[in-house]
């Protein structure tokens, strides 16, 4: 066995006498190594003989991340198998990521916060070598290291390398060592069953993108495309809603749990503790709404107690404002009702003790949780990790650190396991600062009827020839993937997405067309943002007007108001259509509005009542946004509403209030109010205002009239907005 030393970290090859191509590097901390030797060799042995990967154990004698990372590094660039991935095991440092915001799909904390809860645990910091960071600081009480995102660095993420992170701690009782001894035999047990993917299940949770029917409709549809295998299968891919059962968690538990299930796509809101799966169950009867308010009555009574307030007074308060009857509040400290009502309550979610407590063995090798903060691996214990280090059959979790955007694509780029490709590459492709791979990143399902595909080695090699070939693929995924990396390599022009997206009939791959087109800010891109704003896969219809939000180009008015005077819109389109209205000019939107809505062919029963209704809804939410950014310079204005005006610009920039902004930036001497307001502008890369963003940004950080943290903030913004 050879041995190599970069930095303070002992390289490790397996003995084993393999013809491959690409290598792969376990990364695994002294004492997980050799309580789980045997283990972590198996594992490896598998890796080799299953995936043709040269594997490499990697033995963190230090716990320093750039360590780490360095070697990786190097390990990607020799010349000789390369390796195309990593796996973290046991206790790898957690980088805790500052200033880098942007990076992430929702995320907007304080920094000023404490900087546990202000950071993001990210793995990018290993696998992202694009990324330049600034050690900052780590902690005391717990293996987290600090680091900034700095303004040299490239804005955008395109990871090098998959990853995976795998880390047991001794929550619930069981050692550390034990959870990983059995994760990695599970994982040799579930790999060496080469597994074709059969049977896919997802759900939906209370209150996810507006529980919209025709998202979950139109989602099937994408599967199929993702999948094409399940299509001729029967009953091959299941549907969950949370209505469907009240409550709906034993349902959901017992098909996560179906021994021929594959892949479990679970949507819903979420904490790193709890899936939050039903809300109020619908109220049918007369006796079901009694009851309801009654238990909601003796709920904030016995809260109101339990924090010491005063609860005789809002008793009597909520009596004389709901106008209801003594008797109503005679048992609301009944110990058996509230018992009852704690109960009830625990069963609308999934908590991290219901794994033990209903003895929950997640069996779906893969299961993606499109969810707030249940991959935070950083702690104790979180949901992601219950779901790996059960003994039933999940060895791949795809969830999330921090709290997340519920209209990002979750489910991009998925079909490649199927195709050749590995659950790691689901995460490499949604691009997030905050997306993890909890478990095993090599896993991958067989594809059905043909000999699977290289895609790993093939993104290594990264040749425009081999992306052109796969471009005519049959296959809507491999023809989405083809798109992305040519798109990453400079080789596909607008025209030429405008053209695939005219003419393809895969939801999918005009879905990929719109997400890349733009990134090229012309016509051609206008023109594939107002087509794909009336396309038929509600997706592609939502990141349509997605896309008309974070550009503000007036010419997209049109496309926008047609949206928003339609009848039928899905419920989670007209959420979007609402914000991107939020940015526009109000007096052409409702000259834009009264042209179209009171043309001949739009028939509405009382028209010009629904049409007040729309042009107050247009109304509202552009005059607030408008007249909060024309208060940026008033001196009257307090620097506090100043700041959280600026803040909310990360969410709803006012593009054409721009000048005004950036004309805020230089008359200002509030360095803090500076700061945020070049960084909010560096959200918007797609922005039509965004040559005139470069070139200011540009010219403040180089002028040293700006204090350093100022010019940094802009070349960063300066960078974000030219795509570096």
């Amino acid at each position: 066995m050879k041995k190599m030393l970069y930095f303070a970290i002992a390289v490790m090859a397996m003995a084993n006498k393999v013809s491959a191509r690409d290598g792969f590097a376990i990364v695994i901390d002294q004492k997980s190594y050799n309580e789980a030797k045997t283990e972590v060799n198996a594992y490896a042995q598998t890796v080799e003989q299953l995936h043709n990967l040269k594997v490499y154990t990697v033995i963190d004698k230090w716990g320093v991340p750039d360590s780490i990372r360095a070697t990786l590094r190097t390990m990607h660039n020799q010349k000789k198998e390369p390796i195309v991935g990593t796996i973290l095991i046991g206790d790898i440092p957690v980088v805790m990521v500052r200033d880098g915001q942007h990076f992430t799909s929702a995320f907007k904390m304080n920094q000023t916060m404490p900087r546990k809860e202000s950071s993001v645990p990210s793995d990018r910091f290993y696998d992202d070598f694009g990324l330049k960071f600034k050690y900052l600081d780590k902690d005391e009480d717990a293996p987290y290291y600090y680091y900034s995102i700095t303004p040299e660095s490239a804005q955008r993420l395109h990871p090098d390398i998959y990853s995976g992170r795998v880390r047991p701690t001794d929550a619930g009782g069981t050692s550390r060592y034990q959870k990983l001894r059995e994760f990695l035999r599970k994982v040799v047990v579930e790999k060496k069953k080469q597994r074709e993917l059969k049977q896919m299940f997802y759900f939906s949770g209370h209150g996810y993108i507006s529980e919209s029917k025709v998202a979950r409709i139109d989602e099937k549809m994408g599967w199929f495309e993702h999948f094409p295998q399940l299509k001729s299968r029967t009953n091959a891919i299941s549907y969950m809603d949370h209505t469907d059962h009240i409550p709906v968690k034993v349902n959901l538990m017992n098909e996560v749990m179906r021994t021929d299930l594959d892949l479990a796509v679970l949507h819903h809101h979420g904490y790193y503790d709890t899936q939050y799966l039903n809300g109020l169950g619908r109220i049918a009867t007369v006796k079901q709404a009694k009851e309801f308010i009654r238990k909601s009555c003796r709920e904030h009574i016995v809260s109101a107690k339990e924090r010491g307030k005063d609860w005789e007074k809002m008793k009597k308060d909520i009596m004389e404002r709901f106008d209801l009857p003594e008797s109503w509040f005679t048992d609301v400290f009944d110990p058996q009702l509230n018992a009852q009502d704690s109960t009830e309550d625990a069963n609308d979610d999934l908590h991290l003790e219901d794994f033990k407590v209903f003895g929950y063995k997640p069996n779906a090798p893969v299961v993606v949780i499109d969810a707030c903060f249940c991959g935070s691996f950083h702690r104790d214990d979180c949901i992601a990790d219950e779901y790996i280090f059960q003994p039933g059959s999940t060895v791949a979790v795809v969830a999330n650190t921090v709290n997340v955007l519920q209209d990002k694509w979750s489910d991009r780029l998925i079909g490649l396991i199927s195709e050749g490709g590995c659950v790691g590459d689901i995460v490499r492709y949604s691009t997030y600062l905050e997306s993890h791979l909890i478990g095993d990143p090599t896993f991958r399902f067989n594809p059905t009827g043909k000999t699977p595909m290289d895609i790993d080695h093939m993104i290594l090699e990264n040749k425009a020839s081999d992306w052109n070939k796969l471009l005519k693929s049959s296959t809507p995924e491999l023809q989405s993937l083809a798109i992305e990396q040519l798109c990453r390599l400079g080789k596909m022009t607008s025209a030429k997405l405008r053209n695939i997206y005219e003419n393809s009939p895969y939801g999918i791959v005009r879905l990929m067309a719109l997400m890349k087109i733009v990134d090229y800010n012309d016509e051609n891109s206008l023109e594939v943002i107002k087509m794909s704003s009336q396309d038929s896969y509600e997706l592609t219809q939502r990141q349509a007007l997605k896309a008309i939000h974070n550009s503000g180009d007036e010419r997209l008015i049109p496309a926008l108001i047609k949206v928003c005077i339609a009848n039928n819109t899905s419920d989670r389109v007209n959420f979007d259509a609402t914000m991107a209205l939020n940015v526009m000019p109000e007096d052409k939107l409702i000259e834009e509005y009264k042209k179209q809505f009171y043309a001949p062919s739009v028939c509405y029963l009382n028209k010009d009542s629904v049409g007040g209704l729309i042009e107050m809804a247009v109304k509202r939410g552009t005059h607030s946004a408008a007249k909060s950014v024309d208060e940026l310079l008033c001196d009257t204005i307090p620097a506090k509403t100043k700041l959280f005006t600026l803040r909310g610009q990360r969410n709803n920039l006012v593009h054409h209030k721009v000048p005004q902004i950036i004309d805020f930036i230089k008359t200002s001497n509030d360095t803090t109010l500076q700061v945020v307001a070049l960084e909010a502008l560096g959200w918007f890369p797609y922005s039509c205002q965004a040559n005139f963003i470069s070139h200011e940004t540009l010219a403040i950080s180089r002028n040293e009239k700006y204090a350093t943290e100022v010019r940094q903030e802009a070349l960063k913004t300066y960078n974000r907005i030219n795509g570096k």
